[in-house]
């Protein structure tokens, strides 16, 4: 059984981490247990720090895909587009992470918090740091991101909110004065412009996909022409925006066809296909099935 991965139609992490008052929650990510063994994209406005332990991971930041080595970690900044895959299927890797908002090092009020959190929050050049064992300040981030993972497992250590609290801290002083050092790139900026048009396109099709539209109307929705709406959607989705229109409708018939006696017409017209023909070719080459072959083998397994 696979687990699944919550998200919304703007591709927003839907999990709540952490609480209100301690805003951090601790995960061990078991990559293979996911379909595809891959956390797919999503986005959160929360911070992240990820693992990499038990094999290698391919991340995804926006358009730009990187290999994170064992041992190492990656820091995700606020609001950016990030996914998992595990490159080699025969691992079976358990990678910690924490997921928690900046101003649980300091208040967003305080001059802490604005003078060494919000810079590196705000910068469009940091969607995210790479964290190597191999140089010094960043084998540094590692051992004390390790002695959160220890608190946030171990409940029972003596004042373990205190003792997170302190490590962000350091954590957050070895970023700010190894700053510098942290490459930056001017290109890396367009990775949040191309974030916000893939959300507004993939928002206009969540709420329009059962009413006819095209891809005229995709790219409008977002300002852009067709052909930057296609190069954005192959950058960050590896598909194009009819192809993701197609699959949305396909996985909404899916639904549709297992949990409802509507027809197939009815099915068909309430997904936004033109007719109930083109909607059984294109279920059947999405699912190898017909729509009723399809329903029949639901029923069965119930």
């Amino acid at each position: 059984m696979y687990t699944e991965f919550p998200v919304d139609g703007k591709m927003r992490e839907l999990t709540r981490h952490g609480t209100e008052d301690f805003p951090i929650q601790y995960y061990v990510d078991e990559l293979h247990r996911f379909s595809g063994h891959t956390i797919p994209l999503h986005w959160h406005p929360e911070l992240e720090i990820w693992k990499a332990e038990g094999g290698n991971v391919t991340v995804q930041v926006g358009a730009e895909t990187l290999l994170l080595e064992e041992g190492s970690a990656i820091f995700i900044n606020a609001n950016t587009l990030h996914g998992f895959t595990l490159p080699d299927e025969t691992r079976t890797p358990a990678c910690p992470n924490i997921v928690f908002k900046g101003e649980l090092a300091a208040p967003v009020t305080s001059m802490i918090y604005k003078k060494y959190i919000a810079p590196i929050l705000s910068d469009p050049c940091i969607p995210y740091i790479l964290l190597q064992p191999s140089y010094a300040w960043q084998a540094n981030i590692l051992e004390h991101l390790e002695q959160i993972f220890f608190l946030m497992k171990t409940p029972a250590a003596p004042c373990p909110e205190l003792g997170v609290q302190r490590e962000l801290g350091w954590i957050w002083q070895l970023l700010w004065t190894n700053r510098e050092q942290i490459p930056l790139s001017e290109g890396k900026k367009n990775e949040r412009l191309l974030q916000v048009r893939i959300q507004k396109m993939l928002t206009f099709i969540h709420s329009s996909c059962s009413s006819r539209i095209t891809l005229a109307d995709i790219a409008a929705s977002a300002g852009i022409s067709k052909s930057e709406a296609a190069r954005c959607f192959q950058a960050c989705l590896l598909t194009s925006p009819v192809n993701y229109l197609l699959s949305l409708r396909i996985e909404t018939a899916r639904h549709a066809l297992a949990a409802s006696r509507d027809t197939v017409e009815e099915i068909s017209a309430s997904c936004g296909f033109q007719s109930a023909s083109y909607f059984c070719r294109v279920f059947r080459k999405y699912t190898g099935m017909t729509p009723l072959q399809y329903r029949k083998e639901k029923n069965r397994l119930r």
